[in-house]
């Protein structure tokens, strides 16, 4: 590979790193804004029905009677999943607890795959470029809520097909489904 071409390659990747840490900086407010959009949600379906929600962080319960439901959130580690939701229902009630996983509207599941000579490398660097900068001219990130059953909610998300799993645009359509009022 010519020194020209090397040159080049830095350059575009020093373009890019920048614009990266931005994205990521606005994706984690919008992730951190769903998160509380979606335990208010919680707060707010069993609160209209006569429920006492309570909790802090990570982990909030709706309590009537005895009768509690808890929800649990966690960090997850997958390559779509930003952020995963546990639904505890009353042990009394016997149902399964229900794991959701909180996604990126429109997210991409596959990587362009490497290769390792110049003219690719360069045009690598390029889209990169091109993506992050679209990235930051788009409009905030949107997400939705996969509902995942409890069995497969420990492999991460990519490896469960999002195709035939329940999908809602927000927390409390989930809620309204699950437990309707």
């Amino acid at each position: 590979m010519d020194l020209r071409t090397v040159k080049e390659i830095a350059k575009l990747k020093a373009q890019v790193g920048p614009l990266q840490r931005q994205f990521a900086e606005r994706l984690n407010a919008a992730v951190a804004q769903a998160k509380s959009t979606a335990v208010a949600e919680f707060k707010n379906h069993f609160t209209k029905s006569g429920f006492t929600a309570a909790g802090e962080a990570k982990r909030y319960t709706a309590a009537y009677e005895g009768m509690q439901f808890l929800l649990e959130i966690a960090e997850t580690r997958g390559t779509r999943s930003l952020c995963e939701f546990h639904l505890v229902p009353p042990a009394l009630l016997n149902e399964a607890k229900l794991t959701v996983h909180m996604v990126r509207k429109g997210q991409l599941s596959s990587a362009a795959p490497l290769a390792a000579d110049e003219a690719s490398l360069l045009l690598d660097a390029e889209r990169n470029l091109a993506e992050a900068r679209a990235a930051l001219s788009s409009p905030a990130p949107e997400f939705c809520f996969v509902v995942v059953e409890e069995e497969n909610a420990v492999l991460p998300i990519a490896d469960a097909v999002l195709e035939n799993r329940p999908v809602f645009d927000t927390f409390g359509a989930f809620l309204v489904s699950v437990y309707p009022q």
